[in-house]
């Protein structure tokens, strides 16, 4: 049987005169309506409102929409009401994604209107690519376990703080599989990117969401070297991403040429996505956690540390620039500091020029250049 193909709405908002006038909507609403599985694309003053509410309700309704892509204010501030605004008009509350048109993009990039626009675009394609991979819930995110793929190690349980993983053994086979206990799980995602056997994954943070989104960003980079840099952030939910979000609000003014992925944590973040953007074409990837005391989840920063260390060693060994990749630490209140760290990659970027894979002549090899004999790297601070 096939399966239903998406029905999503896309509603804007362009909370009046604070962001109206620094995108243009009208071209952001074309390059909406031309996304695969976009049924409906509209724009309106304050969706936080209880009459835009009820309109949303109606086109749901009309549209027989399925998901909802709100380009708003940032998923921190109102993502709760649209959440229930969705279940109000019969969707479930876990098949809305929200873009961050506000603070990290108008606010942020306020003195150019026309770089702003062609990141909100960006913003919702990849919004629009990771709503296809919602799955509808019926109780907050959690990781969960892929039985077929479970090697029983016991990875996954050393990584939970919680003690929310055990292990149970299948009566047919005697094999030793791992179990979340949603009860006790607070969805940080550290057990499923260390897990060797892909046998993790996590609901609403789930592998297939945030590859959607990188694929949706990298799409046609390999084909040409522009737009460059082409820089790829992934920022934690409770750390960085508060931090882009004060940066906005304080409307401080950042290099445009970088596009953010949110995760729960920073130890949610999977080498593979960094490899996966890389391959695809991105120029640069950096990767910002909260600073040590700092996290939310008590060390998930830490286990980012170890773990990116060793993904340094292995981008040099399979022939990329390890400068490319930086991991560095923020806190939600310190937006000046992630101004400085994510302006200095793109300076770092720029310098190294685009990504050797991309669009390469004859006389370019098919990988970046070999990591000179540099030790330093993983100290050297972009700021």
């Amino acid at each position: 049987m096939e399966a239903t193909k998406p029905r999503i709405g896309v509603f804007f908002c362009d909370c009046g005169e604070t962001v109206g006038n620094l995108i243009d909507f009208s071209s952001l609403e074309e390059h909406a309506r031309n996304l695969e599985g976009v049924e409906y694309v509209g724009t309106d003053r304050f969706m936080c409102s209880t009459d835009t509410t009820g309109l949303m309700y109606r086109i749901t309704k009309e549209r027989k929409l399925d998901r909802m892509v709100i380009g708003a204010c940032s998923p921190r501030v109102y993502g709760e009401e649209f959440k229930q605004a969705a279940q109000d008009a019969g969707i479930n509350p876990y098949m809305v994604e929200i873009a961050n048109l506000r603070e990290q993009v108008a606010w942020m990039h306020s003195t150019n209107i026309k770089e702003a626009t062609e990141k909100a675009k960006d913003a919702i394609s990849m919004a629009v690519a990771r709503s296809k991979q919602l799955r509808p819930l019926t109780r907050p995110p959690t990781a969960f376990v892929i039985e077929g793929r479970c090697s029983g190690c016991g990875i996954c349980a050393s990584t939970c703080r919680r003690g929310a993983i055990v292990f149970k053994e299948d009566p047919w086979t005697g094999k030793r599989v791992a179990q979340v206990d949603p009860a006790e799980c607070l969805a940080c995602g550290a057990c499923v990117a260390a897990c060797p056997s892909g046998a993790l994954d996590m609901e609403g943070f789930s592998n297939a969401e945030i590859l959607a989104e990188i694929d949706a960003f990298s799409d046609g980079l390999l084909d040409s070297k522009e737009p460059f840099p082409s820089i790829l952030v992934f920022a934690c939910n409770w750390c960085s991403y508060p931090a882009a979000d004060f940066a906005g609000l304080k409307r401080i003014q950042m290099e445009p040429k970088f596009r953010i992925i949110r995760t729960p944590c920073s130890a949610r973040v999977d080498p593979e996505w960094i490899l996966r953007a890389l391959s695809r074409g991105v120029d640069g990837v950096l990767v910002l956690g909260g600073k040590e005391g700092s996290c939310h989840y008590e060390g998930g920063n830490i286990k980012t540390k170890t773990r990116m260390a060793l993904l340094s060693k292995v981008l040099r060994q399979v022939g990329y620039d390890a400068d490319r990749f930086h991991v560095d630490w923020v806190n939600s209140d310190e937006p000046s500091l992630f101004r400085d760290i994510v302006n200095g990659f793109i300076e770092r970027i720029e310098t190294l020029g685009p990504n050797p894979i991309r669009a390469p002549s004859d006389e370019e090899r098919p990988t970046s250049a070999l990591f000179h004999g540099r030790d330093d790297y993983q100290h050297r601070p972009y700021r």
